[in-house]
């Protein structure tokens, strides 16, 4: 079904046909996803960004023998092109929406449990409800309307990835950048006080609060400078002006 708006427990889902041969996805109006039939294309800059920190990041370990927790499922692009990329990776995805998760596994043909395991789950409850260092990768992706819920961006959230990642783990967090709001510096102050350092991914112009746009932040239980080079070098070959911004707020 396309250009339909599909009834779901937090809204309506709509897919369109792209001209690349991808299919966006629209949750209540915004783009949500989408996804490409090359599982290692990620259309998204925003996307690219979250991939190129975990690239940068994998380097670091000995293996792909990582658990990954996704708050905020949507229609699983994210983890489906982490496990085309890193075979050996496993991953748990959660929404808040059970439909749109369900769906996501009718529409694809997604990586079964225990590679790719979907529930529907509140993304506080879903690092709060973990015991500590079970988890190697976190990536928070979620999103009411155009912002992320303040739950999400809480110290609460960010004290819980804290303790529940293992050493050497990784959180990278999608936050929305709105000029004249600071919903954005509070959410990079949360995590900057629990992990004490943190890297920002995006363009120029949203890094610098000129226009709306995304930053990706990057925090984690590893010094961040093992993963700075190689997210520079990224940064500089992005086909967008894109910056990477320490302790970034």
């Amino acid at each position: 079904m396309r250009g339909v708006q599909i009834p779901i427990s937090t809204g309506s889902v709509e897919l369109r046909d792209e001209p690349h041969g991808g299919v966006t996805v629209f949750v209540n109006g915004v783009p949500s996803s989408s996804l490409h039939p090359d599982p290692l294309r990620l259309d998204f800059e925003y996307m690219q960004h979250e991939a190129a920190a975990i690239s940068a990041w994998s380097r670091t370990r000995a293996d792909d023998e990582w658990l990954a927790l996704h708050v905020g499922a949507a229609a699983c692009t994210l983890p489906r092109h982490l496990l085309a990329a890193h075979p050996q990776s496993r991953h748990i995805a959660v929404d808040i929406d059970a439909q749109l998760a369900d769906m996501a596994r009718r529409w694809w043909d997604l990586p079964r449990a225990p590679r790719l395991r979907i529930r529907a789950q509140d993304g506080l409850a879903a690092v709060a409800e973990r015991a500590d260092e079970t988890l190697d990768l976190i990536v928070r992706d979620a999103f009411a309307g155009a912002e992320v819920p303040d739950p999400l961006r809480s110290p609460a959230w960010w004290e819980h990835a804290r303790r529940v990642l293992r050493p050497g783990g990784l959180v990278v967090a999608n936050t929305a950048v709105t000029p004249g709001s600071e919903a954005a510096r509070e959410d990079a102050s949360a995590a900057r006080e629990v992990f004490g350092e943190l890297l920002a991914i995006g363009e120029h112009a949203a890094l610098k609060r000129k226009r709306r746009g995304n930053a990706i932040l990057v925090a984690g239980t590893l010094p961040l400078a093992e993963v700075t080079a190689p997210l520079d070098r990224y940064a500089a070959s992005a086909p967008l002006p894109t910056g990477v911004a320490r302790n970034w707020s």
